[in-house]
């Protein structure tokens, strides 16, 4: 079968579920992160834990900027970025 174009037999199909669950916003993201960091740069200077938010805020528009100029395509179905890419960061 060519890609994209195969049928499942429904008997099988039956025994399986999908869910799509989207990205959470910026604002979410940004505390997600933000809780793990501030966590990591515990014995850290002040100086230092203050760079925790332009960080993380440096990191997700990097990984916006990516997403938005590799979109996913048949041609190019493995251009998939999601929030664990994010998460290999912190």
């Amino acid at each position: 079968p060519t890609a994209g174009c195969f049928t499942i037999n429904p008997r099988l199909q039956r025994w399986f579920a999908t869910f799509a669950v989207g990205l959470p916003g910026s604002t979410s993201l940004l505390t997600i992160y933000q809780t793990f960091l501030d966590g990591h740069l515990h014995s850290f200077s002040d100086e230092i834990k203050g760079q925790s938010t332009n960080l993380i805020k440096a990191a997700l528009g990097l990984h916006n900027n990516v997403s938005s100029t590799f979109r996913k395509t048949a041609i190019n179905f493995h251009y998939e970025f999601n929030i664990r890419h994010i998460s290999n960061v912190f």
